[in-house]
């Protein structure tokens, strides 16, 4: 009997775990070990990497199988967004973290938070970002450069050429990939429809002109200018600021809309993020809401910020940790050819979260 009790748990863990992979997220393609683990299928079967990837959705899954190259772009815009929330909230309490499962963020997800706001908002841009720059490069079949730029009116000093970066076609394909994804009509489809919009409006927000000279002796009798993206960290971190400032709001069932809690909020434009439940603490551990706590987190000791001791601890105090680091020091060098160094030692302190 006990046997056939532990054989029905296994079986139901199995199926389980299946039903995690076929209820799985196409961020699954931006972590690292996850990706390896399908590089040697989509080596011995290109043309049907993409049709036999269940966590993708139909959808995406026929956007994908377009361009042989373009799981590869689409992997690269996954990772981009999980590598630069990950960046930008390093100092904060939730700091980005990714599961081992496909949901890859957890159940933080489950909460209409402003910390889902931003991770809808940084993976629309990344995939936004990863195609533009794809197309520029000649990296894809089916779009290049923007000769569109060609035709805009030159400057006073300057002429339009070179390869200006496709953001329409970027913003287009970032739109049709995740877009569809979402309900509109329900309170949650709704929110991350606007928050995708809102991460691919900061890229075109952040498109900035590069030019070149061209003359004799570098005396630039000729500048070709084209339109260019500025870094991705600049995106990032442009979130992170929408992130601080975004708008709470409501769900207005019978116009089946968002709207705010109040007239005395500022209205939220189509580049702010919006959420619609506060935020929890992060302080402790709990799976229920995907909060790995704070616990054993390094803190600055001297910070009165997000990152100092005081708040990342939550006030239960931290642990102080010394260690000494031998270094080079006083280095000369002698004809011919030696240097010899003293070698110096320093305290490091390294506090961490009780």
């Amino acid at each position: 009997m006990a046997a056939s009790i532990k054989s029905w748990i296994s079986t139901l863990v199995i199926f389980v775990s299946v039903l995690q992979v076929v209820h799985a997220s196409w961020w699954y393609l931006g972590v690292a070990s996850s990706y390896q683990i399908l590089a040697d299928e989509v080596r011995h079967k290109p043309q049907h990497a993409c049709s036999n990837l269940q966590f993708l959705e139909p959808h995406q899954r026929d956007i994908c199988s377009n361009d042989g190259k373009l799981l590869d772009v689409i992997r690269t815009g996954a990772a981009m967004g999980i590598d630069e929330c990950q960046f930008q909230f390093r100092d904060r309490r939730w700091n980005c973290s990714t599961t081992n499962n496909t949901d890859v963020f957890g159940r933080v997800l489950y909460i209409k938070s402003r910390e889902t706001a931003y991770i809808y908002a940084i993976s629309s841009a990344g995939i936004m970002y990863s195609v533009t720059r794809a197309c520029a490069k000649g990296e894809l079949d089916k779009c290049g450069c923007d000769n569109k730029a060609r035709s805009r009116e030159p400057g006073e000093n300057f002429e339009w050429g070179g390869c200006s970066e496709n953001i329409r076609y970027g913003a287009k394909f970032s739109k049709d990939f995740l877009d569809r994804n979402e309900t509109r009509n329900k309170d949650q489809g709704s929110m991350n429809l606007w928050n995708n919009g809102a991460g691919r409006k900061t890229i075109k927000d952040h498109v900035e002109k590069q030019c070149k000279c061209h003359g004799v002796s570098g005396d630039c009798s000729v500048k070709i200018c084209w339109r260019k993206m500025r870094s991705f960290r600049d995106i990032g971190a442009s979130l992170k600021h929408k992130f601080d400032g975004a708008t709470y709001v409501k769900w207005d069932k019978r116009r089946r809309r968002l709207k705010r809690i109040t007239g005395m909020q500022k209205r939220p434009t189509k580049g702010d993020l919006v959420y619609l439940q506060e935020s929890p603490d992060f302080c402790e551990f709990n799976p229920e809401y995907g909060s790995l706590g704070t616990r054993g987190r390094q803190c600055n000791k001297t910070s009165y910020g997000l990152d100092g001791c005081t708040l990342m601890c939550c006030g239960r105090g931290y642990q102080t940790l010394v260690s000494e680091e031998k270094y080079d020091c006083d280095c000369k060098f002698f004809w011919c050819c030696r240097v010899e160094c003293k070698k110096c030692t320093k305290v490091l302190e390294k506090h961490f979260c009780n």
